[in-house]
């Protein structure tokens, strides 16, 4: 409850000052512009990992051995 009051105030103050709102703009721009290529990667990667494990077995056939094969695709055992 006082977290959510802490947000909305801090809400309410950002919506009413111009500079910090510039400010907000410029820090979303600049978190996405470095975001924005990790994320593409990220869905590269889990589409190719989808297509392998596809290519294995039919995910109709056997849902839980195709979701376990697929999550260590993705994520390999650390050993």
């Amino acid at each position: 409850m006082i977290l959510r009051r802490l947000l909305l105030e801090g809400a309410r103050r950002l919506a009413a000052n111009p500079a910090l709102r510039r400010k907000a703009v410029d820090t979303a721009e600049t978190a996405y512009r470095r975001a924005a290529p990790k994320v593409e990667n990220a869905g590269r990667h889990l589409a190719e990992s989808f297509r392998d494990t596809k290519a294995e077995g039919n995910p109709l056939d056997d849902p839980i051995g195709f979701a376990k094969r697929f999550k260590n695709k993705l994520l390999p055992p650390e050993e």
